[in-house]
């Protein structure tokens, strides 16, 4: 949400931007690959090998779900650039 009077031309760039990075996260938490290893383990498929398929799905949904940590955490940080831009172009009282 961006703020009615932002001051620094940047500061909106770096919001949109950060909406976008947000809105990423979240398409990568509902995608429906996060569901592939509870799948894998329902099939029925036994032994080492699906031990190992199961065990590298389970990473890569941890890798994904860091992913969409790590797009909020530069979100946040876009936002609070923009507030920073937008404080250091107000006047002073």
């Amino acid at each position: 949400m961006e703020p009615p009077s932002s001051l620094h031309p940047h500061a909106t760039t770096l919001r949109q931007r950060a909406g976008t990075l947000v809105a990423l996260a979240a398409a990568i938490e509902r995608a429906t690959v996060l569901s592939l290893p509870d799948l894998a383990r329902d099939i029925g498929w036994r032994g080492p090998r699906a031990d190992l398929a199961v065990a590298m799905l389970d990473r890569n949904v941890h890798q994904l779900h860091r992913a969409a940590d790590d797009l909020r955490t530069v979100a946040h940080r876009f936002r609070a650039r923009a507030a920073e831009l937008d404080a250091a172009q107000r006047p002073a009282a």
